[in-house]
């Protein structure tokens, strides 16, 4: 590591200490809803006078990977940026406050206009949270969603999470129903079948296409270990 980039990493591990206490580490895995240009690559700070580079996915949730929180218990992630003489400094390019109640944190990153490339936000994909055979929506718009998933069925304010569980582990195939509410009222924007799989799990993301601006879903298998 050049000198410069080991200085920064010390200045921030140090700086993530409050009143001599040393910050709390933790493990966490990153999804990637959409890309942002020239930032498919971030890097993190892993405690260990290093900088660890994450490739995003689309396809997959990546991870786990090692941090120090920062003071306010906010993991960061950062961008690469050539400083001269082959050096490089690390801005941050995403931010989020880990909730205490968070066993095992997963960063989903939305890419933002803002002023961080990426907004990120954060689930807990514990079993205690996230249970073998149900879904974990979470709904990216500003909009209400109401959903049928089997018989069960699920209301998700803007911006919010909620845990579906299939009433029924009989059933071979889910009937599969998602709405949205717009000013308008309520319309479709999913309907299909899904496959019960009562041993796996799935994260949906609810979202509008920022090109087109309609509603969309997207399922993420989770890949327990």
């Amino acid at each position: 590591m050049h000198l410069s980039s080991r200085v920064f990493v010390l200045v921030c591990m140090l700086t993530a200490q409050v009143d001599g206490v040393q910050a709390q580490a933790v493990d966490f895995s990153v999804y990637a809803l959409g890309y942002t240009e020239d930032h498919k690559t971030v890097y993190l700070l892993n405690g260990e006078e290093e900088t660890v580079e994450i490739a995003l996915s689309t396809a997959r949730i990546v991870g786990p990977y090692h941090t120090v929180l920062d003071a306010d218990s906010t993991i960061t992630l950062r961008s690469q940026v050539e400083a001269g003489e082959g050096a490089a400094i690390y801005p941050p390019i995403a931010q989020a406050v880990l909730p205490r109640e968070v066993k095992e944190p997963v960063v989903i990153l939305v890419p933002s206009a803002a002023s961080l490339p990426y907004q990120a936000s954060i689930i807990d994909q514990s079993l205690e949270h996230f249970p073998l055979g149900s879904y974990l929506l979470m709904n990216l718009s500003p909009m209400e969603v109401r959903g049928l998933v089997g018989s069960n069925q699920v209301v998700v304010s803007g911006e919010s999470v909620s845990t579906i569980i299939p009433s029924s582990e009989d059933e071979d195939f889910l009937d599969v129903h998602f709405e949205y509410e717009s000013p308008q009222g309520w319309k479709t924007f999913a309907r299909t079948r899904w496959v019960n799989k009562a041993g796996k799990r799935s994260l949906l993301l609810a979202y509008q296409d920022p090109k087109t601006r309609r509603m969309k879903i997207k399922g993420i298998p989770i890949r327990d270990r």
